[in-house]
Parts: structure tokens; sequence; C-alpha cells
């Protein structure tokens, strides 16, 4: 598992893989990790030591261009499953499968560097080649994956991870009032988990967020994601717009606070202008929350009817829907309700029983 907490989405997703994993029954599972990273330790699973470095990527990257072969990195297991792209892969001879998140580098090639963008798709070809399987999260994904990879769509397999699972009926109202107070959230915020990059299109969301303030200016809204990338143009923006009263950065908070959070929002706003899903979407759905979204890419297909939908490249229209569940307890209550019933059937369980099936599916097909 490479993903870290500054991870974002991947590290969210590796996450679900792994609670879902618990209920996989006749396996005998071991991860490879840091196992010192509390997250995993608390799963119970036995954790062999594994990293892989930007060095480390390099390497395995060349010996695989250079035809080297190099030691076997899961030698003792029997097949594999890497919720995100591991180029330690490029040297196992066990059967293996992948998730491939997003070709987002076709879509906005400036947020990439040229020889990152090469390097990734290299990567994603040669993994791709050598995997029984490929895991997407979208049929939007699955076929960009067949349309720019050319990698036939029966090698490609569609499973969404539910996200982690919280117990809100175990929470009490004193709990939700102590998260509130002691991370000082106002009484009526909207919410955006996101990392700082640039497809999060934070900047566009505060254009919005000038025009919500004029009309609702008690309406707060509450970021939260490490004080990296673009951080600080996000900040600098929020200060040449005077709505530093407005705005609120809660940096990186621990999984129990954060669905606290979702469940005190008004609403979860989602202005990303590109994700191959969207777990926090996912995570407003569990908590009842109404969401307001893209209505790009995989969005539609995810959000269904369960929320609002908005051109993520007009300002206007991200600030006309959260007005539109700010200002109407119906509406909001009703997205609510609808998103919680999309979640019913995405459980844990059932994940670990599409997980098991591709497994056994991964055995049945011959190598590459």
């Amino acid at each position: 598992m490479r993903a870290t907490p500054a991870s974002g989405g991947t590290y969210q997703y590796s996450l679900s893989m792994l609670e879902a994993l618990r209920h996989a029954r006749d396996y005998d599972i071991t991860l490879y990790a840091d196992p010192q990273n509390p997250d995993l330790a608390r799963l119970g699973y036995r954790i062999r030591e594994f990293a892989e470095s930007r060095a480390m990527q390099t390497g395995y990257f060349a010996a695989n261009v250079l035809g080297v072969s190099l030691p076997d990195p899961f030698a003792d297991e029997d097949v594999l499953i890497a919720p995100t792209y591991c180029l330690a892969l490029l040297h196992t001879r066990k059967p293996f499968a992948y998730t491939l998140h997003d070709l987002q580098e076709f879509y906005y090639p400036q947020n990439f560097s040229r020889p990152r963008r090469d390097f990734r798709r290299s990567v994603y070809l040669r993994l791709s080649k050598r995997a029984r399987q490929i895991i997407c999260e979208s049929e939007y994904v699955k076929s960009d994956i067949v349309r720019l990879l050319n990698v036939p769509a029966e090698k490609i397999v569609v499973i969404t991870a539910p996200p982690l699972r919280q117990a809100f009926a175990d929470y009490s109202v004193a709990h939700f009032e102590e998260v509130r107070a002691r991370l000082g959230l106002p009484d009526r915020f909207v919410f955006y988990p996101a990392q700082f990059w640039p497809h999060k299109n934070h900047l566009r969301l505060i254009e919005a967020f000038s025009l919500v303030v004029a009309r609702e200016p008690d309406l707060k809204l509450v970021l939260t994601g490490n004080q990296r990338n673009e951080y600080e143009v996000v900040m600098r923006t929020v200060s040449e717009a005077g709505l530093e009263r407005n705005i609120q950065h809660l940096g990186y908070i621990k999984q129990t606070d954060l669905q606290a959070v979702y469940h005190l929002a008004l609403a979860l706003v989602m202005p990303s202008l590109f994700e191959s899903i969207s777990i926090p979407v996912y995570e407003a759905f569990q908590a009842g929350t109404p969401v307001v979204a893209s209505n790009i890419l995989s969005f539609p297909e995810q959000v269904g009817d369960a929320g609002l939908l908005f051109d993520p490249l007009s300002s206007s229209a991200i600030a006309d829907c959260i007005l539109r569940v700010a200002g109407d307890p119906e509406l909001a209550q009703q997205l609510g309700k609808r998103g919680r019933a999309k979640m019913v059937a995405m459980t844990p369980q059932r994940y670990c029983s599409q997980l098991q099936g591709l497994v056994e599916l991964i055995l049945a097909r011959p190598q590459p």
C-alpha cells in the first residue's frame, strides 16, 4: 500500500478496501505497508514493511524498461491486489490487479510536467499489460482506459468502494457539539474536504462564495486539507476577497472528527474539475448531508438524483446551488434522504464479496 494520509482520496480508498477485506473468509491476507501507521495497525492484518520512494520507483521502472529482472518483492503471496499503482508490481511473477483511479493528465496536461505525463502513461501501459485485471470505480473511467490506453474492456472491472463505515447512530448530539466547539465550527456552514491541487477548483469556489455571502452573510465555508500544493494561493485569494471571516480552514483532521463535520454541515460542496469517483460525496450521503457537485465526468453517474449539479466553471452556478440548499430546508432534507438510500447497498460486506470475485477472476485468467 503506497498511499499515505497526504495522498487524499487514494488513502481513503485504500482504507475502505482494507476495511472490507476484514470480512473475507478462507483467505490469509498480508498487507505490505508501513507497520507504524495507526490506521493500518488497528485493522489487525499481518503487516510486512513496504515503502516505495520516488527513487525506488525510478529504479523499478528503469529496470523494467531495460529488461533487467529484479527480485520479486511479493514472492510469498498467491495473488495481489494493489489499491493504487505500484511499480514493484513490474517485477512480480504473481498474478495481480491494481486500481487505476483516473487519467487526469489527458484532460488537464497543464497540471503535470511533460516528463511526469510521459512517466505516468508509460507506467500505466506497462502495469496494464502485466495485470490480470484492472480495477476502476466508474464506467466513465473504464471508457477512458479503453480509449486512451487501448486496454481491452474485458480486462477492466468496475468496483466502487464504499466510504469507511461510521455508525452515526452511536454518536450523540453531545459528541457532535463537542467537535463543533473544539474545532471552532460555525453554526451554519457548507463543507469542502479536499487537498489543494489545481483541479480541486478552490479558486472558483471562493469566487462563488463571495456571491453566496452577499445574500447569506451568516453562511460559512469550511475547508480541510494539508497546507501544501496551492494552499498559499488559495488562502491569499481568500484574503484578497475579504472572506477571512467567512472561510475557515481546519487542516488535516482525524476520521472521527471528519464524520462529525459532515453531520454538522449544511451541505457538501464538490466543485472539483476531475474525479474518478468522489469519496466525499459518498461520505456525505452516508451522513444524510445534502450534496451540490460538478456536473462533469463521473459526477452525474455517482450523484444521480441525490444532489444538485452545477457547471464547475461558473461561479454563479456554484453559488446558486449552494443558496438553493441553504434556503430550502425541505429540499435539503429530501436530498439527504436520497443520499442515504443510495448507500444502503454499499456495505463493506458487499464490497468484500466483489473483491473475492475479482480474486477468483484473476486466478482464472491466463498470465499476460
